[in-house]
């Protein structure tokens, strides 16, 4: 394989990575703020508790996000650390 070409598949491989850790991201905090929502419109529909769990449900998909974000890098270095076989 030449070197430049080389040098092409891991440019795309880290744009697809980047892409991949801000979707993982994204869905996170979505999904968790849809959770929210959908077990506050199912326990009181007509009071505030839907809007508070969905905020709630964005703070831990935040959070969570973060870590998750934080462990797929982690562990893409010690992916890219070890010798190839």
């Amino acid at each position: 394989m030449e070197p430049n070409n080389k040098n092409k598949q891991n440019r795309y491989k880290k744009i697809f990575m980047g892409y991949m850790l801000v979707m993982q991201f994204i869905f996170t905090i979505f999904g968790l703020a849809l959770l929210g929502y959908f077990i506050g419109r199912r326990i009181s529909p007509d009071s505030n508790l839907p809007t508070t769990l969905t905020a709630i449900g964005v703070g831990i998909g935040v959070i969570a996000g973060f870590i998750l974000l934080v462990r797929m890098i982690q562990s893409e270095d010690r992916h890219e650390r070890t010798p190839r076989h």
